[in-house]
């Protein structure tokens, strides 16, 4: 039979911190000795939870030769505790509901208009970039029954060895990722479409697992290009313009005008050299992408 939650402060089972007899016990008694001596906090030690005000009340202790009295610094911090509580309530109560994500009073944010607004458009943003992405991959032919290698260790030969493996499909559901529960949630970082162990592949022991984009693609952005062909993992044999897995949390069919409040794609900079697109390495595909980015949104200017 399980236990109940365990206090952090005391160690005992039953409660927690906020409902602890000890520190309730050490509240009561710091109050009752400032009403004992007449001790009063000011204005400005009532704005915060304040413990230079317990000072007046060791010192009045002090004078009238009741040491026992004098409150203790670890009583002086759980005091403080339950009155930091205090105060923060105070400050809620005056201020009244508000929306955890919007910060607006009237509601809360299950029932937000702007959070409602927000999961559309982070939605709409992933279904763009599933579709940015998806073009990418067909033309650098990284899609299913593509084959690619990877470094694995060796036990037999006692160091590493490239293995071949096959590219199964792409895991949709780690490309631009949307955070429903933030304002700034919405997967809008070109740059981030492209990161990330998102290609699903088979080992020849018939394994699973993920890879990420091999760096020396170019039908990627600039941010994650390198012109070297990394010695981890790499693309042997592609299917150049094969079609894309539409399952694993396809979003792409996904084509909803995003909000004017939504924000445009981001994206890190800009680069314009050796027959390179802007944003794109293949600057063949930047007008696909373009149009598409075209059709519900806009590039962002920073």
């Amino acid at each position: 039979m399980g236990r109940s939650n365990q206090c952090q402060h005391c160690g005992q089972f039953g409660h927690n911190r906020r409902g602890c007899p000890d520190i309730k016990a050490a509240y009561a008694r710091v109050e009752s000795l400032a009403e004992k001596y007449g001790i009063e906090r000011s204005e400005d030690e009532r704005a915060y939870a304040s413990t230079q005000w317990i000072s007046r009340i060791n010192e009045a202790a002090s004078a009238a030769g009741n040491d026992e009295d004098e409150v203790s610094w670890r009583d002086r911090w759980l005091w403080e505790e339950i009155a930091d509580r205090k105060i923060a309530q105070a400050r809620k109560n005056k201020r009244g509901r508000v929306c955890g994500f919007c910060g607006e009073s009237g509601h809360n944010a299950r029932t937000c208009p702007a959070k409602k607004q927000h999961k559309l458009d982070a939605d709409a943003m992933q279904g763009l970039a599933h579709r940015v992405v998806a073009a990418c991959l067909s033309k650098a032919g990284l899609v299913p029954g593509a084959l690619m290698r990877v470094r694995e260790w060796s036990w037999k030969l006692d160091d590493y060895e490239q293995v071949m493996c096959m590219v199964t499909g792409i895991n949709w559901e780690r490309v631009a990722e949307p955070g429903y529960d933030q304002a700034q949630g919405s997967p809008r970082h070109f740059d981030a479409w492209f990161k990330g162990p998102i290609i699903k592949v088979r080992m020849p022991d018939g394994k699973e697992g993920h890879l990420r984009i091999p760096q020396n693609i170019k039908q990627q952005s600039h941010y994650n290009y390198y012109g070297e062909e990394s010695k981890v993992h790499g693309l042997l044999s592609g299917v150049v313009g094969g079609p894309v897995n539409k399952d694993s949390g396809w979003k792409g069919d996904n084509v909803t005008l995003l909000s004017p409040d939504a924000g445009g794609v981001y994206h890190y900079g800009t680069n314009k050299d050796n027959g390179s697109g802007e944003r794109l390495v293949d600057a063949d595909l930047e007008v696909e992408v373009n149009n598409l980015i075209d059709q519900v949104s806009r590039w962002a200017e920073h």
